[in-house]
């Protein structure tokens, strides 16, 4: 699908288009923004605090804020958006962030992030509607709910080229990698720290240095058929709300019950890894 000038197009086009790019968001070209050179470590918390004269850049066709940093080490990745339901769909399927080292889109090595507001902060935001999911589950469930999130909480699964979890590593930065959420006025932020080489800490490097061109994919959203049916299993075997699925409230308009998770999202962007100023 090529990116055009929405306002060209009429309405009937208009709508067909929008549709259609909740699920082919990667069909555009990929965009090339600029990594800006980082001078001193950034704490990844999900805050702007770091950022402070950072750009960040607005995707228009997505809908979101993405900000790139590096210094020798580390790639700093900022993704923002004000977009409740994929902060829904993140909490529940996570981001994943594929890497590449050639400048192309191979999915040779990915992160996945599984992060976001709690049912309880959902609840205070307005996310979780009568007929919503957290409503919809049974006391068992929802014990089972909070059991999987602890498990993931603070987690980073990283992802082979075939797609499958290779690992899963603390998101603390122990291991080299690292991301973190935090959220403000209904701005959802994650940040995310990826090593450029392979290392004694850390294990996963994108096999880059400054000066190098790279790609970076970003999906989340549309649960695939495999994971709605884990989701199934560690909820006990049966769906919530007496049988609307198991997603059943967390992705439509308004939280209607039955409603389907969105679409899948992607994006892709190309930047050139920012060298140290001169002296430096």
């Amino acid at each position: 699908m090529a990116c055009k000038d929405l306002t060209r197009l009429s309405a009937t086009a208009l709508l067909s288009l929008i549709v259609a790019s909740l699920t082919l968001l990667g069909g555009c070209k990929t965009q090339e923004i600029s990594s800006h050179w980082s001078a001193h470590p950034m704490q990844v918390d999900g805050q702007m605090t770091d950022w402070t004269g950072i750009p960040a850049h607005y995707l228009e066709d997505s809908g979101v804020q993405l900000g790139l940093c590096n210094d020798n080490q580390d790639l700093y990745v900022l993704f923002r958006f004000n977009n409740q339901v994929w902060a829904r769909a993140i909490r529940m399927g996570g981001v994943t962030i594929w890497l590449d080292n050639s400048g192309r889109k191979e999915r040779n090595f990915g992160i996945r992030y599984t992060g976001g507001p709690s049912p309880s902060e959902m609840q205070q935001a307005g996310m979780g509607n009568r007929g919503g999911f957290w409503e919809n589950l049974t006391p068992e469930q929802k014990k089972r709910f909070l059991q999987r999130e602890a498990r993931m909480a603070n987690r980073i699964s990283v992802i082979n080229k075939e797609g499958n979890v290779e690992t899963t590593i603390p998101a603390n930065g122990s291991s080299g990698l690292a991301a973190g959420f935090g959220v403000l006025q209904g701005v959802y932020t994650y940040e995310f720290r990826i090593p450029l080489q392979k290392g004694d800490i850390s294990h996963y490097g994108i096999g880059t240095q400054p000066g190098q061109t790279i790609s970076l994919g970003l999906e989340w959203g549309g649960m695939g058929r495999e994971d709605r049916q884990r989701m199934r299993e560690e909820m006990g075997g049966r769906p919530p709300g007496g049988g609307k699925g198991v997603m059943g409230g967390w992705g439509g308009h308004g939280d209607r019950p039955g409603s389907q998770p969105p679409g899948k999202q992607e994006i892709w962007v190309k930047t050139v890894l920012s060298l140290p100023p001169t002296g430096k």
